[in-house]
């Protein structure tokens, strides 16, 4: 905290925003400049980035520094602007700042969703149900074209979620500043050019990391970020992700698909469209896939996929159809990973709990000792428990 206590306003004022662009009151007539990408500005920023890794304390001051978050959000956007996708200190700064936004910014608790107790065992809540599918049927068509106009598979009696898709954001009687701008809905688009454009696995995992931060959380913010996500067509850039060679960008966009697809919509789509790249990252048994992904990221791959096929019989289908059931089997039986053995027994439990799917699973061979639990497995408290944040580096 020595750093943040006597340095971090005067970094600020004397680096960041100078060489950023940002202008704290630009004259309406001037042109708004671009970030100077110097070495001195890229040390600092890479100071502020350890800095920001260091708690809640450390996090809470940089959010309230003065010009410091408008200073970063205006040099990425010249960054995208100009294709200089790669400057990772400031991705992974707002990153990190984004982490447990939902819980520690001021005023927080005014946004709290009470319908969040929907999902217990996440910290993020889910958008509240309404009944009816009508309107939800209407949108599945637009809602489709996030992949290419192919309608996606829904639930036949809906469970519409309230109606983020007109984005009714809170009225303002200012222009948003300093903290509110890490969870604006508008920062979306930001990340999602990243994340098209860049090469840096560095900052491909911030990036996807603070869309998995704004997406979390039992506030109203959260519901609009993963609408926005949608809106944007931000679902097929983050399923094509899954296909990268980096393990921690596949971790970081599989857990940011489990907290987006608590949005009903989005759980439509991404069972639809994104089960078959989540399924090839599975290894077979104690036989990994190429990319030898590590534990943590297999067990988030484990959970998103429970997640997408809980209270969805449409994409428990798509799980078998994506010849899944042979791996998940596997996993349970023999893996060494207590851990991956229980998130994927959940996984086969919540199939096998789909009465209609069963005599397509018996058809296939398959019959409910597949899908029960290894008993010869040992767990302990909390093995497959996994973040649904991506906590500061």
């Amino acid at each position: 905290m020595v750093i943040i206590n006597h340095g971090l306003q005067t970094m600020t004022n004397e680096v960041i925003i100078p060489h950023s662009g940002w202008e704290h009151e630009p004259n309406e007539d001037s042109k708004p400049r671009d970030a100077e990408w110097t070495t001195v500005f890229k040390n600092t920023s890479g100071c502020l980035r350890n800095v920001s890794s260091d708690g809640a304390e450390a996090r809470r001051r940089l959010r309230e520094c003065e010009g410091l978050v408008d200073a970063l959000l205006h040099a990425l956007q010249s960054a995208v602007g100009k294709k200089d996708m790669d400057n990772k200190n400031c991705v992974c700064i707002m990153r990190n700042l984004s982490y447990h936004v939902h819980k520690e910014v001021p005023g927080a608790e005014r946004f709290v969703e009470p319908s969040a107790a929907h999902h217990p065992h996440h910290q993020q809540g889910a958008p509240g149900s309404g009944s009816g599918s009508a309107g939800t049927q209407r949108k599945k068509k637009d809602d489709a074209g996030c992949f290419g106009g192919k309608k996606a598979k829904g639930r036949k009696n809906g469970d519409g979620d309230k109606n983020y898709d007109t984005l009714d954001l809170p009225k303002r009687t200012e222009p948003s500043k300093g903290f509110e701008l890490l969870y604006q809905p508008e920062v979306v688009r930001l990340y999602l050019s990243l994340l098209t454009e860049s090469q840096n696995y560095n900052t491909l995992e911030a990036a996807a990391g603070a869309l998995q931060n704004l997406s979390a959380g039992q506030w109203t913010w959260s519901n609009y970020i993963r609408a926005t996500v949608r809106k944007e067509k931000g679902l097929p850039i983050l399923v094509e992700l899954l296909r990268s060679d980096s393990d921690k960008v596949v971790r970081a966009v599989a857990i940011a698909l489990r907290n987006l697809s608590i949005d009903r919509r989005n759980k439509d789509l991404i069972g639809s469209y994104a089960m078959r790249d989540l399924v090839s990252n599975l290894p077979s048994g104690q036989q990994r896939p190429a990319k030898n992904l590590e534990e943590d990221t297999v067990v988030a791959i484990l959970n998103t996929i429970h997640e997408i096929v809980t209270d969805s019989s449409e994409n428990a289908r798509s799980l078998i159809q994506a010849q899944a059931v042979e791996k998940l089997v596997a996993i349970n039986r023999t893996s060494q990973s207590p851990r991956e053995t229980k998130a994927a027994s959940h996984v086969l439990q919540t199939v096998w709990g789909y009465k209609d799917l069963r005599n397509a699973l018996t058809k296939d061979g398959w019959n409910k000792g597949h899908f029960q639990r290894d008993k010869d497995c040992k767990y302990k408290a909390g093995d497959s428990e996994d973040p649904t944040e991506h906590e500061p580096l």
